[in-house]
């Protein structure tokens, strides 16, 4: 399982990879790591260039000095033996007909030497600021192109063998410069040359080194270009600004390397990609795995290293994107290893490890899970230091884990260890769970303290249900235990005394649910000024036919450990609005209020369920009342606030039940919609003994009218009671005082007596 979740990640990280290659989203960073490559190596110019600076007057028109200064520079050159030389730079017709004609007669006489360059690209941002070349001047010699692209922060890092406007088409200037290449594809120039090796003068230096007799120049390729403060100015890494006549030089320098060549994504991120899944799946050792992945980045490194040393231009984005996103996900997998699925005091994998491990295993539903109760762990830990905890749980799991050399042994952080045992192993399972409890229960020794172990077991052998209620299950059976009796208690054993039973009423229960055997009654809430019901809470019932009327306390409890807490509403809102519609049918349309469990609004599962009930009964939503139990076990608020949203847009109201004890907080209250709140028995009992309790009701009675809010009392249980809930403004109670839990029959007949000013059997006014 765990190598295929690797390759799971392998394939996400792969995916990405591609992802970011069709994106480019990513290609900034292939841009620094090139700016890095760039200073790895320094390599010396191979042919003899010489760079000659020209700066330009603040004129755009040429002045004749300046032409004169070309002419006189030209002849120096050819006279000091150069072999060639690159006028980058615009030639433009002077005030002086004679100097221009006598600068174009050495041009056309010099024609086999001296090469222009113009731009040819008028689509680049960059090739808009050079102007031509005038063609009194152009006409008859040598042109390339002197094009280039930057990027977004102005490198240069590809320029195309030649460049056309879709009429004439010219070869670069590096193309050129590197005599004879003439390459028919682009270069990628290596940033390594150092060019500070390049001779490089400006135009009044060279008046005086470009002798008869000086050597630098003989049979050099002179390039005539612009200075640094040229708008032509281009980013070199590690440089800054240069003129954009060295990004031609440099080019060149990079073809007559043999180097400057491009190497897309595809085989790149291709072959580690594949490598890294061959790698995952031909090691199983996690030792083994972290070498190899080691060995991984060390060949990517390398990688890295020889490309700059050889000038090639290669796209690391994809690949990098890959390796991030397979660190990034084998990380998260380790965080929750190590915290998520692991208890930080005894470094013991948790319930959640136990249900991942266990939930997607062929051989689950041959397995029993196992819980052991640990008692009085609390006062136990009460004079231990944390580190001695650890040592204590340890120890005890290790004492666990001798029935079964390769099991894993899971605590939850409170007072139960679990781990699972094959059906199959074990002929007698209690007895070797009663041996094994007696092993584990001998005194452990902590920093020379000599500690009792006391312990039950329970089991849950089922294998029809999900692995988050057999655990379940399971602790209810070590909660049921007892050491004295019974310090085993297997889940499959129906006994018959009233306590065992209890853990037996899983299989009756399913039973009176396929049967359809739970019913409700209707506990009357009557206006509190009026005396007037105005009101039904539906309660579910269940009588079973060997016990008798089962307390929903228990069965509600067992529907959720087993997952049939769904059907349980399912039933209980069925039964509900049928009992609305035939009230509705005698004039009555009383509010009906329905207990749905605050864990059930985990998504809009219980939305659906009441949408599509009401849409198939003539029930006015508005007099539907969700009752929302246990709202302190609500994790996650903007869930359950999108699906009260979801209710309430079919007209439904919510009340808060049980407001004011633990299950139900004010910060529930603040999240989510409610339209009611139920003050707790508990205060209401005693607001005519305790002062405390009348504060508290009141208070509450007051919160409720100032947030706008409808306020019920519960456990009204006398007339005393009644008159002072009045008293303090509360609006509605329920209440034995009021009437007690009736069937639909009954309530019918209550309401019609209400209705026509006959007198109620119970007097609540």
């Amino acid at each position: 399982m765990i190598g295929s979740e690797r390759l799971r990640h392998a394939a996400i990280a792969i995916l990405l990879a591609v992802l970011v290659a069709a994106t480019t989203i990513l290609r900034p960073l292939d841009i620094t790591v090139w700016s890095l490559q760039a200073k790895l190596f320094d390599h010396s110019p191979t042919s003899e260039f010489v760079f000659v600076e020209v700066e330009k007057g603040p004129d755009s028109q040429a002045s004749s000095t300046e032409n004169r200064r070309l002419l006189r520079t030209i002849r120096r050159l050819e006279h000091a033996g150069v072999a060639r030389i690159f006028i980058d730079m615009p030639i433009q017709r002077s005030n002086s007909l004679s100097i221009d004609a006598e600068l174009r007669s050495e041009l056309v006489r010099l024609a086999d030497k001296v090469v222009l360059t113009r731009a040819v690209r008028r689509d680049f941002p960059e090739s808009q600021q050079v102007k031509r070349n005038d063609p009194f001047f152009a006409r008859g010699m040598q042109i390339v192109s002197n094009d280039y692209r930057t990027d977004f922060i102005g490198y240069v890092w590809g320029i195309e063998a030649s460049y056309s406007d879709g009429e004439v088409e010219l070869p670069s200037l590096w193309n050129a410069l590197a005599a004879g290449s003439q390459s028919r594809t682009a270069i990628f120039p290596d940033y390594s040359i150092n060019l500070d090796l390049v001779p490089r003068y400006n135009l009044n230096e060279l008046q005086r080194v470009a002798a008869p007799d000086g050597t630098r120049f003989v049979s050099a390729t002179v390039i005539l270009g612009p200075s640094e403060g040229d708008a032509r100015a281009v980013k070199v890494p590690e440089r800054g600004l240069v003129p954009s006549s060295l990004v031609h030089l440099i080019a060149a320098e990079t073809a007559a390397r043999g180097v400057g060549t491009f190497m897309s994504w595809i085989p790149v991120a291709g072959a580690f990609g594949v490598s890294l899944v061959i790698g995952l799946l031909a090691l199983r050792q996690n030792r083994s795995r972290r070498l190899f992945y080691l060995a991984w980045v060390v060949s990517l490194l390398v990688f890295f290293v020889v490309t700059a040393k050889l000038g090639i231009r290669a796209l690391f984005a994809e690949t990098l994107a890959l390796a991030a996103t397979y660190a990034v996900l084998r990380a998260v997998v380790n965080f929750k290893r190590r915290h998520l699925f692991f208890e930080p005091r005894s470094k013991l994998p948790n319930f959640l490890a136990l249900q991942r491990d266990l939930g997607d295993e062929q051989h689950a539903r041959t397995t029993s899970i196992v819980v052991a109760k640990i008692a009085r762990l609390d006062a136990i830990f009460a004079t231990l230091t944390a580190i001695d905890q650890g040592r204590y749980l340890r120890q005890l799991a290790s004492r666990l884990a001798l029935g079964d050399a390769g099991s894993t042994i899971y605590y939850d952080g409170g007072k139960y260890f679990a781990f699972a045992v094959s059906a199959d192993k074990y002929q007698d399972l209690q007895g070797h769970l009663e041996g094994l409890r007696a092993v584990a229960s001998q005194s452990i020794t902590v920093s020379h303290r000599v500690l009792d172990v006391s312990m039950t077991i329970g089991v849950d052998r089922s294998s029809d249900n999900s692995i988050s209620s057999r655990l379940s299950s399971a602790i209810a059976a070590a909660d049921q235990a007892r050491e004295a009796y019974r310090p085993v208690f297997v889940i499959s054993d129906f006994a018959a005394d009233s306590e065992e039973w209890d853990y037996s009423l899983q299989a009756r229960l399913e039973s009176a649910l396929s049967e359809d055997r739970i019913s409700i009654k209707l506990q009357p809430q009557a206006d509190l000024r009026s005396g007037c019901i105005v009101g039904v809470e539906a309660l579910a019932r269940w009588v079973d036919e060997e016990h008798g009327e089962i307390s929903p306390a228990r069965f509600i409890l067992q529907c959720e450990r087993v997952g049939r807490l769904d059907d349980l509403t399912k039933r209980v809102l069925l039964k509900s609005l049928r009992a609305a519609e035939t009230l509705r049918s005698h004039d009555h349309e009383p509010k009906v209020s329905i207990n749905v469990s605050a864990i059930q609004f985990v998504d809009s599962r219980i939305a659906d369920l009441i949408e599509m009930n009401l849409a198939t009964h003539s029930v006015d939503p508005a007099k539907l009342t969700i009752e929302v139990t246990e709202t302190a076990r609500i994790e996650d608020f903007a869930a359950a606030r999108a699906v009260f949203e979801q209710i309430k847009r079919l007209d439904v109201s919510f009340s808060m039940d049980d407001f004011g004890v633990a299950s139900a907080n004010l910060e529930a209250m603040f999240e989510l919609p409610f339209d009611e709140i139920k003050i707790d028995q508990l205060f209401v009992q005693q607001i005519h003994r305790s002062r405390m309790a009348r504060a508290i009701v009141s208070n509450v009675a007051r919160l409720a009218s100032d947030a706008g809010l409808t306020s019920v009392a519960e456990g009204v249980e006398d007339r005393e009671t009644f008159a002072l809930l009045r008293e303090m403004g509360c609006d509605f109670g329920q209440g034995y005082y009021i009437a007690r839990p009736v069937t639909v029959g009954e309530i019918k007949e209550m309401l019609t007596l209400q209705r026509d000013g006959l007198p109620l059997r119970n007097k609540v006014n």
